[in-house]
């Protein structure tokens, strides 16, 4: 039985075991990356569109309630001035019998 010769460092011509990761590995890997990247950017834009349409809606409804507390006050006020003059019962004075 032949032995095959070892391949090495030593022997004339022999390949050398590449060291590290190989070159469509290095590529795959940072293309997974990248997408992973993309996909956290992707998430906080989300995030942040989120709690800006959060706080949009918030300020909508301390604007609704500001002016419906106004219209409530302007119709209290409007009641109050008015309710004197409706309600003012015609005083009559008695005459006296000479």
């Amino acid at each position: 039985m032949t032995t095959m010769p070892e391949l090495g460092r030593s022997a004339p011509g022999a390949a050398i075991p590449a060291q590290g990761m190989r070159p469509r590995a290095i590529e795959e890997n940072e293309m997974i990356l990248l997408s992973q990247e993309l996909s956290r950017v992707r998430i906080q834009d989300a995030e942040r569109e989120a709690q800006l349409r959060q706080t949009m809606a918030r300020v909508r409804a301390l604007r609704r309630a500001r002016r419906d507390a106004h219209t409530r006050a302007a119709r209290v006020r409007r009641a109050l001035l008015l309710a004197p003059q409706a309600v003012q019962p015609e005083v009559s004075v008695p005459r006296r019998a000479h």
